[in-house]
């Protein structure tokens, strides 16, 4: 989705402004190559069961099989690495945006720069599952042509992230148990960390599931602050 125009920019400050359209781009940009990352295993993991049973019948060479493993672990870690980035990108996104329309839509004075550069970084998981317990769908001004059911499937879809985002919280705190760390052990700790900091190669990534449903939220926010400037 493209980043609104913003003709009418209302209250909202030239800092403000750059800081989500730069995020945007940034997360664009890392989702397209996560799905290209994506496209790749699939190929490769293809490629590789293929090999894995024609090593059953034991040929003389085996440097196919060989590179085919070689190239697509590499493969996995790309992929685990442009997800991860992607992730950072699209949840800085989530909430400083959350943060400007909530600003905007109560007429709160404009965020200064030191706060939007903070913002603008990786939020921890706890973080973000406040940024989407804002009521954003009620901040929306009704649309004549829109949906009536708008505001409450937006509620809705925001509720599910930020279920899926305290599962996430849950799962940091069993990975450390599993691995014996000494951080986190409860709840309330696992909500301080960051998911590129505690969603390990070996283990299944902590992300899935919520990952996609992230970028939608992180795409309609933008919009939704150009829609309660606009009032329509």
């Amino acid at each position: 989705m493209r980043f609104p125009p913003f003709d009418d920019r209302g209250t909202l400050t030239t800092i403000e402004l750059e800081a989500l359209r730069s995020l945007h781009g940034a997360f664009l940009t890392a989702r397209y190559e996560w799905q290209s990352a994506i496209a790749v295993w699939d190929r490769l993991s293809a490629a590789r069961d293929l090999a894995d049973l024609r090593a059953t019948e034991r040929p003389p060479f085996r440097y196919y099989e060989e590179a085919l493993h070689e190239i697509a672990s590499d493969a996995d870690d790309y992929e685990r690495k442009t997800a991860l980035t992607t992730w950072r990108y699209a949840a800085s996104t989530v909430v400083l945006g959350i943060t400007v329309l909530e600003r905007v839509a109560q007429a709160k004075p404009p965020l200064t720069a030191s706060a939007v550069e903070e913002l603008c970084q990786e939020p921890t998981l706890g973080q973000l599952r406040e940024a989407l317990s804002v009521p954003a769908a009620d901040f929306l001004p009704a649309r004549d042509r829109g949906s009536p059911e708008e505001r409450k499937e937006m509620a809705e879809r925001w509720a599910d992230l930020r279920d899926g985002v305290d599962t996430a919280i849950e799962i940091v705190v069993e990975i450390a148990e599993e691995e014996g760390a000494a951080h986190p052990k409860t709840k309330e700790e696992a909500a301080g960390c960051l998911m590129t900091k505690h969603s390990p190669p070996h283990t299944d990534p902590v992300y899935l599931g919520i990952l996609e449903p992230l970028f939608v939220v992180a795409e309609e926010v933008p919009y939704g602050i150009s829609r309660v400037i606009k009032g329509r």
